[in-house]
């Protein structure tokens, strides 16, 4: 699931500090809190940026660096504290690494880098992310609706009928769309509460669909004084019927992604991780260690004994089920494994929609044999400003993923601040599973 990061004062200065952000850390490098840490002291780094206190802002991204130096845009944000401080070769070494990992977080145009516009090594990197942020295109676009802010997430597929299912963030409605690429109303989750609709997933075999459903401000009608346990809803596929319908404790702030399991057990991600048993008249929360708040994406290994978890602030965790143990997945500076929304397995590979960081890419994953590290990185799109995704699903030897397209320069109706981002038309676009 997509979650906008905060910013202040300027468009580039991101904090990722919203509780549905917060993830479990690499246990190799940082305390088993230390991302939780890091987030508040990203709130009090925001303080001292708007008071003008640039040391001190410097000194407590240092620090937030310190808890979690995954996070792609604490990175950014110290560079921009080190040039605003006079320390611009330690703002020009941090540049390079995002630049060779492909990531472009607006240094051409952002005020805090004045002073290193001058330098041959800030000339330098400028040349070298120009080279480095060539578009790489394999996609088609396969449908298209035009409605603007349905804010659109989760995305699956139904095999014995063709159909495509899509959630809409923005009124909890699911949208299904048939071979020829039309669009029509399946089911809404806004007779439920005030529910965004994410991630989902076809259960052929019982003929229901399932759909991860959270209270966010993405909703509509949201309200953060009142409570909306997040729920797992599962549709029957030929009628659009609920038929079932599990909550979580009102304590759990929200679920993300589900998925399905050949024994018909369903993992859901999320603020907390959960599993529904088949025949289970409640879900059961999933203890790891350390534990994983703030879960994005979920698939599994091909033995379904390892969950692959994405998580936003950190990267890809690799949970053992038996156990609950957690590690995470060691990749070199030049292959982030930050910022992955949706993931799935194809073979011994991964594909991940990684979406947290820009530009956006679709990404496959070659892992170790015990998923410790990272063995191979492919870009299969890249840089495509035609849309931003969120969540995909695999069907046969295509990737079908959906997203929103820019904002339009005059929206039709009102929209809250927060839908900024997700005011465009949805989108659906397939590519192959390999970069061509």
């Amino acid at each position: 699931m997509t979650f906008s990061p905060l910013f202040f004062s300027h468009a580039r200065l991101w904090l990722l500090v919203t509780a549905l952000l917060l993830s479990a850390c690499n246990s190799a490098q940082v305390a088993e809190n230390a991302v939780q840490q890091a987030q508040g002291v990203l709130r009090s780094a925001s303080q001292a940026y708007a008071e003008q206190d640039y040391a001190r802002f410097t000194t407590l991204m240092e620090e937030a660096h310190a808890l979690n130096p995954a996070s792609i845009y604490t990175q950014y944000n110290l560079a921009c504290g080190y040039a605003l401080t006079g320390r611009e070769s330690e703002a020009l070494t941090l540049l390079e690494n995002l630049t060779a990992a492909r990531i472009d977080s607006g240094i051409a145009s952002d005020p805090d880098l004045t002073a290193l516009h001058d330098q041959p090594r800030f000339q330098r990197l400028l040349a070298e992310l120009d080279g480095a942020l060539q578009p790489i295109s394999n996609s088609s676009e396969f449908a298209r609706l035009a409605l603007s802010g349905v804010a659109p997430e989760g995305i699956t597929h139904d095999p014995d009928t063709g159909r495509f299912f899509v959630g809409s963030m923005r009124s909890g409605t699911i949208y299904t769309i048939n071979a020829a690429g039309h669009w029509s109303r399946f089911a809404s989750l806004a007779r439920f509460g005030t529910y965004a609709a994410l991630g989902m997933t076809v259960d052929s075999e019982h003929g229901l669909l399932w759909v991860a459903g959270s209270a966010f401000d993405l909703a509509a009608g949201y309200s953060a004084d009142v409570i909306t346990p997040p729920g797992l809803f599962a549709f029957e596929l030929a009628s659009g019927k609920l038929h079932r319908a599990f909550y979580a404790d009102a304590s759990v702030q929200g679920f993300n992604d589900v998925l399905l399991m050949s024994d018909g057990t369903i993992y859901i991600s999320g603020t907390q991780l959960h599993r529904l048993y088949p025949g289970a008249s409640e879900l059961t929360p999933f203890a790891t260690q350390p534990p994983i708040s703030g879960a994005n994406g979920i698939a599994s290994d091909a033995t379904e004994t390892r969950l692959f978890i994405s998580t936003y602030p950190v990267g890809l965790g690799v949970v053992d089920i038996a156990t609950g143990q957690v590690h995470y997945v060691e990749s070199g500076a030049e292959q982030s494994l930050y910022g992955i929304d949706g993931l799935y397995r194809d073979d011994e590979d991964l594909i991940g929609v990684q979406n947290g960081i820009q530009p956006w890419r679709l990404v496959r994953l070659s892992l170790s044999a015990d998923g410790g590290k990272l063995a191979g990185l492919q870009l299969i799109e890249f840089a495509n400003d035609a849309m931003t995704p969120t969540t995909a699903v695999i069907v046969g030897a295509q990737l079908y993923y959906v997203g929103v397209t820019p904002d339009p320069d005059h929206p039709t109706q009102h929209f809250p601040v927060q839908m900024r981002g997700n005011l465009g038309e949805t989108v659906i676009y397939k590519a192959p599973l390999t970069a061509q």
